[in-house]
């Protein structure tokens, strides 16, 4: 997805235009400040560009149609590399030990990446894309640490 023809997309073999932010309604965000802009579309997008998430959407609902033939429902181990600023990470020794070299005993999560099994229900993609999900009355909602009740 890209709004320009940019270096990457020069050197692809599909790009799927998106709406720019003056065509859609849309949070952008920063890495450099916590702040979290919401964009409102001033003008409708051009020609075939769509917005990310009617883009996404269209991707999820066609991959839903097509998935119960090929797919079904899948179970995938996953690493997840411990995250920046995450307890894990702020708890680590100023001399880091690497476990792939023998530094140190591998412990999943601390001294090594989590290992988690993670459930793929391709069937019911777009469902699960479009719905919002448990945890809203659960945790919360928010980003950037400013976090809300819904």
């Amino acid at each position: 997805l890209d709004f320009r023809m940019s270096t990457t997309c020069v050197y692809s073999d599909i790009v799927l235009p998106t709406a720019t932010w003056y065509e859609k309604n849309d949070l952008n965000t920063s890495d450099m400040h916590p702040f979290i802009h919401p964009l409102s579309a001033a003008v409708d997008p051009a020609w075939e560009a769509r917005s990310d998430w009617d883009i996404y959407k269209g991707l999820a609902r066609a991959f839903s149609e097509v998935a119960p033939e090929v797919l079904g429902v899948e179970q995938d181990v996953v690493l997840t590399p411990t995250q920046h600023d995450t307890p894990g990470e702020i708890a680590q020794p100023f001399d880091v030990a690497d476990w792939k070299r023998g530094e140190i005993e591998p412990i999943p999560g601390r001294t090594m990446p989590a290992v988690s099994v993670v459930k793929r229900d391709y069937p019911n993609l777009y469902a699960r894309f479009t719905a919002l999900g448990p945890l809203m009355t659960e945790a919360g909602n928010g980003g950037k640490g400013i976090n809300w009740k819904t």
